[in-house]
């Protein structure tokens, strides 16, 4: 079940499931070509898991992940011109990048599918959610920022964890099976818009819905430092801090994934400030001269 949605784009609508045009109903679902890829590094169980269960529905899938955990790196890249990058196949149709999930999906389209550029990056799942703020941060996420950048739109995955335990792990696997196949059979040309990239969550405990959600802007949780003489006479240690304040923004992805919601939030990897926010920086800086 979907909810929350008004003066959708009938595109959009066959996606979701809410409406099917006639077009939508006659368009045979596609095999894709999958570049998938993570941030917990090409070893993940849940990433093999996903990539399994996407052959098994027939879709073409190539692994390029990092070749360790490099989790919460966010957008990082290596563009130091000059230095080197270790690529190693390690069996057919699974690369380990030395790197970012950035690293590997920028390699990825320019090196293994060099030419022929992938359908869908799908990035995940990752152990562990990526909403509200936290999505600046997710090398899940940035790797599908980097993807929609070189114009290939992508689809991350993350499920929420529930202590140190992850109990939706394999149903957050279906899920992603589902999505790409209603993305594949409801398109016609690119699988998503231009510039689209959709972050989805999946609840500990679903409540039946999957939801279209705003990203949020609070932090589910921050760092807290504490001084650590037993490790340097200089070093803190790193310590989550859980936010206690609901999520500001009406309908946040945080929000609804707490309530059960499976929710989907569509990214563009923009980070400029709107219209409004511009005209009043302008007139600010009106008289400013070089």
């Amino acid at each position: 079940m979907f909810k929350r949605i008004a003066l959708i784009p009938v595109l959009l609508l066959a996606f979701l499931g809410v409406a099917n045009p006639a077009p939508a109903q006659a368009h045979e679902s596609r095999h894709l070509r999958i570049l998938l890829t993570n941030d917990d590094g090409y070893t993940s169980a849940y990433l093999q898991g996903l990539r399994q269960k996407l052959i098994e529905a027939g879709h073409e899938v190539t692994v390029v992940a990092p070749d360790s955990d490099v989790s919460i790196t966010g957008t990082a890249i290596n563009a130091r011109f000059g230095t080197t990058l270790q690529a190693t196949q390690k069996e057919p149709g699974v690369w380990a990048v030395g790197g970012s999930p950035s690293d590997a999906v920028a390699f990825g389209t320019r090196v293994v599918f060099a030419g022929n550029p992938p359908d869908l990056v799908v990035s995940g799942p990752n152990p562990g959610e990526n909403v509200a703020a936290t999505a600046n941060y997710s090398g899940t996420v940035a790797a599908t920022i980097t993807a929609i950048t070189g114009g290939i739109p992508a689809v991350a995955v993350s499920v929420a964890r529930s202590g140190g335990s992850f109990p939706s792990a394999d149903q957050s696997i279906a899920f992603a099976v589902k999505l790409v196949d209603r993305l594949a059979a409801t398109s016609r040309g690119a699988v998503l818009p231009a510039r689209t990239a959709l972050n989805v969550n999946y609840p500990v405990t679903p409540n039946g819905k999957v939801t279209v959600a705003k990203l949020g802007t609070s932090l589910p949780f921050s760092t807290d430092y504490t001084l650590d003489s037993t490790a340097c006479a200089t070093c803190y240690r790193i310590l989550p801090l859980p936010a206690t304040a609901p999520d500001p923004v009406t309908d946040a992805d945080r929000t609804l994934l707490a309530a059960g919601d499976v929710t989907i939030t569509p990214l563009d990897g923009n980070w400029e400030a709107g219209s409004t926010i511009a005209s009043v920086i302008r007139f600010r800086l009106n008289a400013l001269t070089p």
